[in-house]
C-alpha cells in the first residue's frame, strides 16, 4: 500500500473529525458558560487570586473567554476559508489558557491544553489554504 495514497484518500475525513470534534469541545465550553458568565468570571477570579495576574485582567479575560470558545467552535464548523482562523484562534487561546494554568501550577490541565493545542497544529498544518 502506498501510504501517501492512502493518507490523502483519507484526509478530509480526518480532518472533518478532528474540526467536529475540536469545535463541538470548544463550542460547548463557551456555550453552557454564557447563561453563568459572571459566575464564572469570579470563580476564576477567585482562582487567580494567589497569582501575579491582577483581578481586573483575569475578570475581562473570564468574560471574553465563553465567546472567544464559542466562536473557535463556530469557525471550526463552518470549515473552508474559516477553519483557519479557528485554528489560529483557538492556537492563540490555548497558549494564554496554557500561560494561567501554569501560573496556577495546574500541570494536568497544562497537558489537556497542550493536547488541543497539538490539535490546532495539525489543522493548520494539513488543510488547504484557501
Amino acid at each position: 500500500m502506498n501510504y501517501r495514497n492512502y493518507y490523502g484518500e483519507n484526509k478530509g475525513a480526518a480532518t472533518l473529525l478532528l474540526r467536529l470534534g475540536l469545535g463541538i469541545d470548544l463550542g460547548m465550553h463557551g456555550l453552557v458558560r454564557l447563561p453563568k458568565l459572571s459566575k464564572f468570571a469570579d470563580k476564576m477570579v477567585a482562582d487567580f487570586s494567589a497569582t501575579i495576574l491582577p483581578d481586573l485582567v483575569v475578570r475581562l479575560f473570564g468574560l471574553t473567554l465563553p465567546f472567544v470558545e464559542l466562536t473557535i467552535g463556530i469557525l471550526l464548523f463552518m470549515g473552508g476559508r474559516f477553519l483557519n482562523w479557528g485554528a489560529i484562534l483557538g492556537g492563540i487561546t490555548m497558549s494564554a489558557l496554557i500561560f494561567g494554568s501554569a501560573l496556577r501550577e495546574e500541570w494536568a490541565a497544562v497537558n489537556i491544553q497542550l493536547l488541543h493545542l497539538l490539535a490546532f497544529y495539525f489543522l493548520l498544518r494539513d488543510t488547504e489554504r484557501p
